[in-house]
């Protein structure tokens, strides 16, 4: 029961979201800052996970990207640890909130008697004059507890940025089960857990995506690895490997899209690969009760492009000779029993086919395109190529890289330069997860652990996947995942489990040799369900 209730909360701080309408803020440059002591335990029970879990949701729902930081934990049990107060009460509360330099501070206990739990909160207000917020709550289990913490958490928003607390409702009656910022967001019932985690494998997983490879009308999980594909049948429950397609060692896969993009019924698996500093991509298809290669050793970047009104489009884009993806965006057109090159995609000059992708975020008919630049730079641009937003932060970064020795590094300018190493972005999913109308943006961020996205060797220790909407002229992170150990080499949402309901589907690497094509290293899938 522990057990379940640690992972019901871990769900909880993915999911449970903060409404997207915003009043007319009192102050719109000021970034408030919140302190979150650690919340008192009257139980005979250890209910210590109970508090780690509560902290968690506090913080990823109060937390609005530009406009309100939660204070490190860690900054804040220093300041205790030095107070040493006799008891944890306002007045204490108050006086480590102005040690810390918080705007706020937010101060709670739990109470467990037999089967029933009481919670007692506040939000105290340390630089305004403002009257505290209060939340109390009683009943009988954890589910409904947690729910009033997701609703207390919203009103904290409410309070110190003015927010109005309504929920987007879909205009569409027949897309009310979709995921909408409201408490039914993270009710897990007796039989769920929330997320699950796959096997783990004695490999490290460059690439992920999803969709019905074999015509069985039923979605498998396709993974690569450096010179590998694997193709999974997933229950909901465990991932059965259904084939394995080996392409050969000197393949240096970079990334993976699943899409039925001939328009045949059944996916096509497409990977870009280099071999020997000169591209040689591959599509596969399912024919005959055999994965067979339509494409081969194509001189082609590809990447599949979700386009809001023609649907997964195949796209192209070269390797130059300096070696790194340079030139045109092409898009590909199936005829007869081939993909040709087609007509030239109308993206502004010098954009990257990878880290690329279409959506209506702002208004509905409006098509944005979003781009991840080599710096880690999310950037918005109009459709017509007039630059809208820049986010700054370590957006869609991976230790995905191919080598060349086309391009020669200016500092050796005597003898041999070592090979040039090209990074490869994250993708970018767009979707409609709330039912609104318009789509948000879900990126993934990783951690670095000492080098910069520009150097030629990357470390991360831990990532996280946001969800972004267009708020304010700009795009802000509305919710995020749990931090995990190790980084975000890939994501997907889409249908894994073939319940009709789409999954935020992650692979995530837990160790690895970085600095060489082809390290070795361990990872898994985490499979977070999202309605």
């Amino acid at each position: 029961m522990k057990f379940k209730l640690i992972i019901t909360l871990c769900l909880l701080s993915l999911l449970i979201l903060p409404s997207h309408p915003f009043a007319q803020p009192k102050d719109t440059g000021k970034v408030y800052k919140v302190a979150i002591l650690p919340f008192l335990i009257h139980s005979q029970e250890n209910l210590d996970y109970l508090r780690e879990g509560i902290n968690d949701i506090l913080t990823s729902r109060i937390t609005v990207e530009g406009r309100i930081i939660v204070i490190e934990r860690t900054i804040v049990e220093r300041t205790l640890w030095e107070m040493r107060p006799l008891r944890l009460d306002e007045t204490v509360a108050k006086e480590a909130g102005r040690r810390i330099g918080a705007d706020y501070v937010v101060l709670g206990s739990i109470t467990k008697i037999g089967n029933y739990i009481s919670l007692d909160a506040r939000l105290i207000p340390i630089t305004e004059e403002k009257p505290p917020l209060g939340a109390f709550t009683q009943h009988k289990g954890i589910d409904d507890v947690m729910l009033k913490i997701g609703d207390f958490a919203q009103d904290i928003g409410f309070r110190i940025l003015g927010r109005r607390v309504t929920t987007a409702r879909p205009s569409d009656p027949k897309s009310a089960h979709l995921i909408r910022p409201d408490r039914e967001i993270g009710r897990i019932g007796p039989e769920g857990l929330g997320f699950k985690k796959s096997q783990t494998f004695p490999f490290e997983i460059k690439g992920l995506d999803i969709g019905d490879v074999d015509g069985d009308k039923k979605n498998e999980v396709v993974v690569m690895d450096h010179h590998n594909i694997y193709i999974f049948k997933y229950d909901g429950d465990r991932l059965s490997l259904f084939r394995k397609i080996e392409a050969g060692y000197q393949h240096n896969f970079l990334t993976l899209d699943v899409a039925d993009v001939n328009r045949n019924g059944v996916a096509e698996i497409i990977v870009s690969s280099v071999v020997d500093d000169n591209l040689q991509s591959m599509i596969i298809e399912f024919e005959g009760g055999e994965f067979r290669t339509i494409t081969r050793k194509a001189g082609w970047f590809f990447r599949v492009l979700q386009h809001p009104k023609d649907g997964p489009v195949l796209m192209g884009q070269q390797m130059g000779a300096d070696g790194l993806i340079s030139g045109s965006i092409y898009k590909f057109i199936w005829k007869k029993n081939a993909f040709e090159k087609g007509p030239k995609m109308p993206f502004p000059k010098e954009t990257k086919i990878f880290g690329l992708a279409l959506g209506e975020v702002r208004e509905h008919g409006k098509i944005d395109m979003f781009q991840i630049d080599e710096v880690g730079q999310l950037r918005m641009f109009s459709s017509d190529g007039k630059f809208i937003w820049k986010g700054k932060g370590d957006w869609g970064g991976t230790n995905n890289f191919y080598e060349t020795l086309k391009k020669r590094d200016d500092v050796y300018r005597a003898g041999s330069s070592p090979a040039w190493r090209v990074f490869i972005p994250g993708r970018i999913v767009v979707k409609d997860l709330d039912g609104d109308g318009l789509s948000e943006i879900t990126i993934n961020k990783n951690q670095s652990s000492g080098f910069g996205l520009l150097e030629k060797t990357r470390s991360f220790s831990s990532g996280e996947i946001h969800n972004l909407v267009w708020e304010q002229d700009m795009l802000l992170s509305i919710w995020k995942t749990r931090e995990v150990d190790g980084y975000i080499a890939d994501y997907q949402v889409k249908d894994a489990d073939n319940d009709g309901n789409d999954d935020l589907v992650a692979a995530i690497v837990e160790s690895h040799t970085s600095g060489a094509v082809g390290g070795k290293g361990t990872s898994y899938i985490m499979f977070f369900k999202l309605f």
